[in-house]
């Protein structure tokens, strides 16, 4: 697992990080990949490739999560805004919170 103190300082680095950063922080599936097999902090670089493979079995709900978090990092992956309409209500403002950091406060 990342320390929090890691992620808390690349939180400040920019919106691109501390968009995904919140978003992996506070969702309950990609909490669990909140790791350094998949983030290189010291590098700045995230696996997409390998995040984007162990989502295949995932839910619509929680591989919009991720694409979200990595559309808002790097613009890596496109995302339909419409499958929003996935998520309850909880994710939906997880959602609202990373677009208003990713795009300072909107």
């Amino acid at each position: 697992m990342i320390s929090k103190e890691d992620v808390a300082h690349m939180a400040n680095v920019n919106a691109e990080w501390a968009s995904v950063l919140n978003l992996f922080q506070n969702h309950s599936k990609l909490q669990n990949y909140l790791t350094a097999k998949y983030f290189d902090l010291n590098h700045g670089f995230i696996h997409v490739k390998q995040l984007l493979k162990v989502s295949k079995p995932w839910s619509k709900s929680e591989q919009f999560m991720l694409r979200l978090a990595i559309h808002l990092f790097n613009g890596e992956v496109k995302v339909d805004l419409n499958d929003i309409d996935y998520l309850d209500l909880t994710n939906k403002q997880l959602v609202m919170e990373a677009l208003k950091i990713r795009f300072k406060g909107m």
